[in-house]
């Protein structure tokens, strides 16, 4: 088996898109899981444009890396103000942290498997003419996929105003505070 450039820039983006989403769910600093979501996401762009899919790449980084960790960052900010430890230190905190390793290495077993299983069927196919533009990816979404992606629209909509309600309901807890 030759390797190539392309099996080598394969392997440093999905090593440190695995690596930054460790990142993200061992980080206890909410800010800095963020980031390394944001890190996450760029690495699956690559990972896009090394698969010959630009529109996906474009559509990784302005939605999830731009829209998406807005919102995150905003929920954060209206979450991140309480004082309270949610987990108390010790065998409960280290029990979470070790299934959260242990959830990582599970999907990158699995992720193994799948790929040594499909480099030992032969050659990959072709890919077909327009594979990944935007032509071709607006074709399978408005046609195959319509609903799913009406759905998930209805979706963010409604997490925007359930962001606005909680975020109406704690300003209106900490006016009564202040007053009593």
């Amino acid at each position: 088996m030759r390797v190539s450039l392309e099996i080598i820039l394969f392997c440093f983006f999905a090593a440190l898109s695995w690596a930054s989403a460790l990142g993200v769910v061992c980080s206890k600093d909410s800010v800095k899981s963020a980031l390394s979501l944001v890190g996450c996401f760029f690495c699956i762009a690559c990972l896009y444009l090394l698969q010959a899919a630009e529109l996906m790449a474009v559509l990784e980084v302005l939605v999830y890396a731009g829209a998406i960790m807005v919102l995150f960052v905003f929920v954060i900010m209206l979450v991140e103000q309480r004082e309270e430890i949610i987990l108390p230190q010790g065998t409960l905190s280290q029990i979470g942290f070790l299934v959260k390793i242990a959830a990582v290495l599970l999907v990158t077993l699995n992720l193994c498997v799948v790929i040594l299983r499909n480099s030992f069927t032969g050659t990959a196919a072709a890919l077909p003419v327009g594979f990944g533009g935007p032509q071709a990816t607006g074709q399978l979404f408005f046609s195959n996929y319509v609903f799913h992606f009406e759905l998930a629209s209805v979706l963010l909509v409604v997490a925007v105003v359930g962001a606005l309600v909680i975020s109406q309901n704690r300003t209106t807890d900490d006016e009564e505070s202040a007053t009593s």
